[in-house]
């Protein structure tokens, strides 16, 4: 019995000990003084505990345990327990401005010695908003870069993208993509955001500068994942998503329609009066319409030996729009592998290979929002009708795409390979760079009898087989070293690329039937064939010294030479340099001593001025050009001739940017908040414009450096960690930028050599060249109402115009004007990020304030009868109104032919994920690292007193009727293997 109870003493002792609660103390390494609110959280577990005044915590905790110790401005240790006596943990100081690596375009530097404007995303910012396609994942992440989705599609590809502004008319407006070292030229839908190391934005002159030519419209580095850790990490990343389609304009229903165009005067068909009085309506918008399923997988293989580094993933995305028919699929493959050979060579490639299927038409929303609720789209039998109703022009069916016989597929080929030698010299080595591309893209599509084309036509086909090669060689020589105080980065470059695509195309029609489609075109009764092939080269040089003191004052110097071979032969070449230089404030021995040092830990201000190129153009655009043309002669054959159709340009060059940045970078509260605030101001000359000619000359146009805009802006950034203690954090990013962009001469002068406005090319002095010139809407004539001045004969319900220059006329040479542009005036973008123990939630916002655009959906044009409209209030004897004229058919309310434009700002509640990290006895059973389940909700609510279709669907009228904004339901899994 004694026995018994011993045994049982000391079991019971022992379990004790190991469920002991275990007592500690946090002192910083240096000063050994206690430190309050630091986070002290058994790994795996929601058990945590915060440190009180004196530096002390109590943790209920087993041996074996991981205590993770963290702290803003300190970094976190891991600590295993051994035993469960007292803890005593010195936290080292951290600044994470001075730690931090970004990537500066051939080579890196630490965040504190960056002189240029470079904003960086990590992978798991970007993790935080599962997006299928990168750039929406983007999308309000950094000041200064503008993302804008036009429109909805499987792929999710329509976007733009714009950093700092509009900086050109006809060149490049987007950004130069450099993908692990190589520049880009895919889609963004073609790229695996789980593949993703790091993202850096170069905005200004000084940091693009090193990318040159291309550098204007600012760069974006993206390097993908190398081999990390001593062990295999497999993992595994999937979700499955549901989509409906939100914030769709109310169009007019049948009887609507019908009531409104009698009311206007217009004829009824035998179609509509059948329907109305059958009380039948369409609503093409809902016909056009699914719910949405998108599903991804992503597996990846990650680690590294002695001497080797691996990471190896694959993906498969595949995603059911919210448009019939609107179907992607991707399969993705990547290869990163990283060796040393020996004591001064390494090798580094990188590898990817995507199969992309676009196959496939989706219904046309063009067609779905105008065409007329009293046409039908089905015959009896269910089959697509080819015309909905008796109009001829109007009435072809929005649904008739989905009887098309249509096949998309592209395979691209990428690799990536380098080879770095070091040399005996210390901090001198040798850099060869390589990348390869290569795509192959078939389109066929067969309209049969059962299209609308097929029928007039007896079936047609069109094959298009289209062929992309792109190769870079780059040789770097880089000079690296620390001499005391001083600090050297010199980087010499000297590279080629060269650029090929060629394309064969088949078009045939009149088949005996419809049996074999686009496989068919030797049994076509007519055939026309063409093929194209283009090349383009460039040639570079670069050199770039970064100098820095004592960590204190810093600078850069580049010059890039680069050549283009589609600019003329007198000006292939331009030269781009660029001084920036950085001043790190409080490293000064006079900040340190001083009491704003206990605030201020980090205080840089940076100063750039920089040129930058913008090529922008095909590649033989300053050669002569001759079209091809069918005409009889004397004896009325048949006979192929050429014309003349372009003109030689020698002198074209390029668009030059110069632009002027300053910066400040801070730090406060131990780096507990740090941000940036940046102003520029840029000026770009020689722009890339055609200037009309004699026609007599056999060409009506030559593309001339002509013009000149301006822009300036400001951005501001800011990082915060508002609590931090115990297991609970919260955490804010926020972003502003405002930029406003003006053209200055357009290349027309009035007789005193002064710049004046293109107003038939819609380019103004002093206004964004996306700015909107038309008469200003000035109310609604009521009864009785006399108008002092009346060139149109108005009758109440007509539109009225503002007498700009109160003369006794209303025209368009005198009374129109710039009423807005389409670019904002500032963008934002909030997150707040929590974490409570397991559980993780993120909830990001994106607004834009100043932008207008005219909504195409308020017509008041004659084909508005023939055509559906939105369902909206006309102004009555008994409804006299100010918004919106009479209804009449014919568009004589509207004689000047006036837009009406709304305002496009919105606030979007954009994105909010909810995830949850399983606890480590969970993970041992299943025999895992991580496990982490999640949920996501996009474009929650959008507040916006826009009445189309979305506010960032404005970009053109036929933007205006895409396919429409979706609200995005995500269930995701996330998981690593031990």
């Amino acid at each position: 019995m004694v026995k018994v109870l011993l045994m049982l003493f000391l079991f019971l002792s022992s379990f004790m000990n190991l469920m002991a609660q275990v007592d500690g103390l946090v002192i910083d390494a240096n000063t050994k003084e206690p430190i309050p609110g630091v986070s002290v959280l058994v790994k795996g577990t929601t058990k945590g505990a915060a440190t009180s005044v004196d530096g002390k915590f109590s943790i209920p905790a087993e041996v074996g345990d991981l205590l993770q110790v963290s702290f803003i401005g300190y970094k976190t240790q891991s600590i295993k327990l051994t035993n469960t006596s007292y803890l005593t943990v010195s936290l080292e100081s951290e600044d994470k401005l001075v730690d931090e690596v970004v990537v500066i375009g051939y080579g890196t530097q630490k965040k504190s010695v960056v002189t240029g404007a470079v904003a960086s995303l990590s992978s798991e910012k970007l993790k935080e908003r599962p997006y299928p396609n990168i750039v929406q994942s983007l999308q309000g992440s950094v000041a200064g870069m503008r993302i804008f989705m036009r429109g909805t599609d499987a792929e999710g590809s329509v976007s733009t993208t714009r950093i700092r502004g509009v900086n050109s008319i006809s060149g490049s407006k987007s950004p130069l993509i450099i993908l692990d070292g190589v520049p880009y030229e895919g889609s963004w839908s073609e790229l695996n955001v789980n593949d993703i190391e790091s993202i850096e934005v170069l905005k200004d002159a000084s940091s693009a500068a090193i990318y040159g030519a291309r550098g204007a419209s600012g760069v974006i580095l993206i390097q993908t994942k190398k081999g990390a850790g001593e062990k295999l990490v497999v993992s595994y990343d999937g979700y499955v998503s549901f989509y409906n389609a939100i914030n769709i304009p109310k169009m007019m229903d049948g009887e609507t329609f019908y009531e409104t165009k009698v009311d206007g005067g217009g004829s009824i068909s035998a179609t509509e009066q059948a329907s109305y009085e059958a009380g039948e309506s369409t609503d093409w918008l809902d016909l056009a319409l699914q719910n949405g399923v998108n599903q991804q997988h992503n597996i990846s293989f990650r680690g590294s030996s002695k001497n080797t580094g691996y990471y190896f993933s694959a993906n498969l995305t595949d995603n059911k729009g919210i448009a019939l028919n609107d179907e992607f699929k991707k399969y993705s493959f990547r290869l990163n592998l990283d060796q040393k050979l020996g004591k001064w060579v390494s090798f580094s490639s990188k590898n990817k290979y995507g199969y992309y299927d676009r196959g496939g038409n989706a219904a046309s929303f063009s067609g779905a929002f105008l065409m007329n609720p009293l046409g039908k789209a089905y015959y009896d039998d269910g089959s697509i009708r080819l015309q909905t109703w008796e109009d001829s022009s109007y009435a072809d069916n929005p649904l008739s795409s989905l009887n098309e016989e249509d096949n998309d597929i592209e395979r691209v080929f990428n690799t990536n390979n380098s080879i770095v030698v070091t040399t005996p010299i210390k901090g001198l080595s040798y850099h060869l760079n390589t990348g390869y591309t290569y795509g192959t893209r078939i389109e066929q599509t067969y309209w049969g009898e059962d299209t609308s084309e097929g029928v007039e036509s007896n079936g047609e086909l069109s094959i298009e087989n289209t062929y992309d090669e792109n190769w870079l060689i780059e040789n770097i020589v880089s000079y690296e070293r620390s001499f005391g105080k001083h600090s050297l980065f010199i980087t010499a470059l000297y590279s080629a690329q060269k650029n090929t695509q060629s394309s064969n195309l088949i078009d045939a029609a009149d088949f005996p039937n419809d049996v074999m489609t686009y496989w068919q075109p030797n049994k076509a009764g007519t055939v026309e064939t063409d093929a194209d092939y283009s090349q383009n080269q460039h040639l570079s040089q670069m050199g770039r010294i970064n100098y820095s003191y004592d960590s204190r004052y810093m600078s850069s110097f580049v010059i890039r030479r680069d050549g283009y071979s589609a600019f003329g032969k007198d000006h292939k070449y331009g030269i781009f340099p660029s001084v920036s230089l950085g001043w790190n404030i409080a490293n000064e021995p006079f900040f340190t001593d001083s009491q704003c040092a206990d605030i201020v830990n980090t205080l840089k201000l940076r100063m750039s001025w920089g040129r930058n190129g913008n090529e922008g153009i095909s590649a033989y655009s300053s050669l002569p050009t001759l079209e091809g043309i069918n005409y009889l002669d004397e004896d009325y054959n048949p006979t192929f001739g050429f014309y003349s159709s372009a003109l030689s340009s020698p002198k074209l060059g390029w668009e030059t940017s110069e632009s002027i940045n300053i910066g400040l970078d801070f730090g406060l509260l131990r780096n507990r908040i740090n941000g940036s605030i940046d102003v520029f101001s840029r000026t770009t000359k020689d722009l890339l414009l055609e200037r009309t000619i004699p026609a007599i000359n056999g060409a009506s146009s030559l593309l001339q450096n002509i013009g000149e805009m301006k822009g300036k802006g400001i951005e501001f950034q800011i990082t915060s960690t508002n609590i931090n203690k115990g297991n609970f954090r919260w955490s804010t990013d926020f972003n502003v930028e405002a930029s406003k962009d003006k053209l200055v001469d357009v290349g027309l002068y009035d007789d005193n050599g002064k710049p004046i406005d293109d107003s038939a090319s819609e380019w103004f002095i002093g206004h964004n060249p996306d700015s909107y010139y038309d008469y200003v809407f000035d109310g609604i004539v009521q009864a009785d109402e006399v108008l002092e001045v009346d060139p149109f004969n108005s009758q109440p319900g007509y539109m009225k115009y503002k007498n700009l220059n109160n003369d006794d006329d209303i025209d368009a040479e005198n009374d129109r004007k710039v009423i807005g542009s389409l670019y904002p005036d500032f963008t934002f973008g909030v997150s707040n990020n929590f974490i409570y123990g397991p559980v993780s939630l993120s909830v990001f916002v994106n607004g834009s304030v100043g932008g207008i655009a005219p909504n195409y959906l308020m017509s008041t044009m004659s084909v508005s009868y023939r055509q559906n409209q939105l369902d909206k209030e006309f102004w009555t004897e008994d409804n006299p109104i100010n918004t919106y004229p009479a209804n009449a058919g014919d568009g004589s309310v509207n004689p000047a032919g006036a837009k009406f434009y709304e305002k496009t700002d919105y606030l979007r509640i954009k994105d909010i994920t909810l995830g949850y990290d399983f606890q480590k006895n969970v993970l041992n059973k299943l025999h895992l690292d991580r496990l982490q389940v999640y949920c996501n909700v996009q474009n929650l609510c959008t507040f916006t007193k826009w009445s189309g279709l979305d506010p960032e669907f404005v970009d053109s009228s036929s933007h205006q009727r895409a396919i429409p904004q979706v609200r995005t339901f995500l269930f995701g899994v996330k998981f690593d293997v031990k």
